[in-house]
């Protein structure tokens, strides 16, 4: 009487751990070469300045455009913080229009706006070393703008 039931532990045992095995990633191993075909918009992240400046209360902007999206900071003072969510809400908009193919993301935060600033610098000097790294901060940068 012991003996089946036994077993029976032993083959759930066998089953509930047989599928708990962590899975091999196949995208995992990615050549070099693969990690460095970034494309980088300045063109689009100048569009995308330009038009994030024209919404009413935004000071400053700086954008990077990194494969199909587009990174936005913004720099809004004194009052016109009180309607921050309206504005990004609209600056995201006005930049997103026509731009379909792209993911648009907006940040207020002021170290997110320097360290986008200084990515955005690295770029347009043509200073970038590795596109690659620039990516990883600038998906880093996404990241926290997501809250």
């Amino acid at each position: 009487m012991k003996k089946p039931l036994l077993c029976l532990l032993i083959a759930l045992l066998v089953v509930a751990t047989a599928g708990c095995q962590p899975q091999k990633k196949v995208q995992q191993a990615q050549p070099k070469s693969a990690a460095q075909a970034v494309a980088v918009d300045a063109q689009m992240a100048e569009e995308a300045k330009k038009a994030a400046k024209s919404v009413d209360g935004v000071e400053d902007a700086t954008a990077v455009v990194i494969d199909q999206k587009i990174s936005t900071a913004i720099k809004v003072t004194g009052f016109k913080r009180l309607k921050l969510s309206t504005i990004k809400k609209e600056v995201a908009k006005k930049i997103s229009l026509g731009h379909d193919e792209y993911s648009v993301q907006v940040t207020s935060d002021k170290k997110l706006f320097t360290q986008l600033q200084e990515i955005e610098k690295q770029i347009t000097k043509k200073n970038a070393k590795n596109s690659g790294d620039l990516k990883k901060k600038v998906e880093k940068i996404n990241e926290a703008m997501k809250g």
